[in-house]
């Protein structure tokens, strides 16, 4: 895997445990894939995994406002519920065995076969994660046919990692159900996410362009979203890129608008999206007051939440609408009250370092690091390092620098196979720093 889509650390356990959340959230078995399997099977009832981690912020957010809602508790009640943390090397055998490719990953396991009914990309809100559940239980009753069977074998394949048969699959969902199929938002956004992950992005930024206006409002900005990406992000200037950003932007504007009006917690990161578009265009002032209405917007949702979880889970937004409006000094003791509050949770020290970086305070920006590194695991330790290095390099302290960018890189040759590969892009950016850090000096 080579990209991250832009959206886009739990404690270790050794056996089965109800995640860490309150009382009022749903009961997830941590991190252990044959208790939860075992479970399952006990009661007749199909297993729901959750692939996350604790520095993804959809997966924050999803745990905080999903995962928590009564709709959800009760529908789950069907299930037996596992959550994986893919920084944790206990769940490396069942990596190997379902691999993912981004953050938050949905699986729906027949548990009796341990065949894949589901399995969904990316964060989801709850009336679309009542709707995941719904497929799966359609799919795991044999009972589907025509464009649904073509869903569920497009759901089987990406499990598989075959993104391409995965896409060829959600496709012809797509071509064979009618304008008014309820599953097809989803099957436009599972083959759009398919694409992204066969690195065809043409064919991603094109597909979108052709179906995206056939969506419900609702579905269209998370699918302009993910082209848009393909057609920005794609490894060298392509003719068909231009135009494809073009057709796609007129949908963030519309969503975002809509956003602007209904007040929609759930889709704040189109701010963020719009601010940079509107950079892009040279807008530099439109894109500064949209910055700062973001950050408003950010601040006082999170000063809303009730528990400790809750208002991390809108720090990693806080943090960037903060940076872009240069309200860094001010969100500080935010963070540094998630960092108390949560004291296992490395991203809110991580955090911490790098508001403590921006603000030039470099020597509690290292101590925060050091926190920061004892809490982490697996491949999220490159980037920490990363961020340490960046650091030591502001503070004149280049050689120091290179020594923990050649640490980051050591570190990541010991990593397990399925962290290594899931850490590719933290591999990259460790080396292009150590680079440039070379033709700087």
């Amino acid at each position: 895997m080579k990209r991250l889509l832009p959206v886009c650390l739990m404690v270790l356990v050794g056996c089965a445990t109800t995640k860490a959340r309150p009382p009022e959230h749903a009961a997830f078995i941590q991190n252990d894939y044959a208790a939860a399997l075992a479970q399952a099977r006990a009661a007749r009832k199909p297993l729901f995994i959750d692939f996350g981690a604790v520095w993804c912020p959809p997966c924050r957010t999803m745990e905080a406002q999903v995962f928590a809602a009564p709709g959800f508790i009760e529908k789950a009640k069907d299930y037996v519920l596992l959550a994986v943390d893919v920084d944790d090397p206990i769940n490396e055998p069942l990596l190997e065995r379902f691999p993912v490719d981004n953050l938050p990953t949905l699986l729906v396991l027949d548990s009796e076969t341990e065949t894949p009914a589901l399995r969904w990309m990316g964060g989801a809100g709850l009336e679309d994660v009542l709707a995941l559940l719904d497929d799966a239980r359609r799919a795991l009753s044999a009972q589907v046919s025509g464009p649904e069977l073509l869903l569920l074998e497009g759901d089987r394949a990406h499990a598989r990692r075959e993104h391409e048969l995965a896409a060829r699959k959600y496709q012809e969902a797509v071509a064979q159900g009618s304008k008014q199929w309820s599953r097809r938002a989803r099957a436009v956004e599972s083959a759009l996410n398919a694409l992204w992950n066969a690195e065809a992005f043409q064919a991603c930024a094109e597909y979108a362009v052709k179906e995206v206006p056939s969506l419900d409002e609702a579905s269209r900005a998370g699918a302009a979203s993910t082209a848009y990406a393909c057609a920005r992000y794609a490894d060298e200037p392509k003719p068909w890129a231009a135009p494809a950003m073009k057709a796609l932007e007129v949908y963030f504007e519309k969503a975002f608008e809509q956003l602007r009006e209904r007040d929609a917690k759930g889709q704040t990161w189109l701010y963020g999206s719009m601010a940079d578009l509107l950079e892009e265009r040279g807008d530099k002032e439109g894109a500064r007051k949209l910055s700062e209405e973001y950050y408003a917007k950010v601040l006082a949702y999170r000063a809303e939440e009730t528990t400790a979880r809750g208002r991390a889970a809108w720090d990693a937004p806080l943090y960037s609408a903060a940076e872009s409006s240069g309200h860094l000094a001010d969100t500080l003791a935010l963070f540094v009250q998630t960092e108390r509050e949560l004291p296992d949770d490395f991203s809110a020290s991580a955090r911490v370092a790098s508001n403590l970086r921006e603000l030039g305070r470099y020597d509690e920006a290292l101590a925060a690091t050091d926190r920061a590194l004892k809490r982490a695991q697996g491949g999220r330790r490159l980037a920490v390092w990363l961020s340490r290095a960046r650091t030591l390099e502001r503070a004149g302290r280049k050689d120091e620098a290179r020594e923990d960018l050649e640490t980051a890189l050591a570190e990541a040759e010991r990593l397990p196979r399925m962290q290594r590969e899931f850490s590719q892009y933290a591999v990259d950016a460790v080396k292009a720093a150590l680079s440039a850090l070379d033709a700087g000096k």
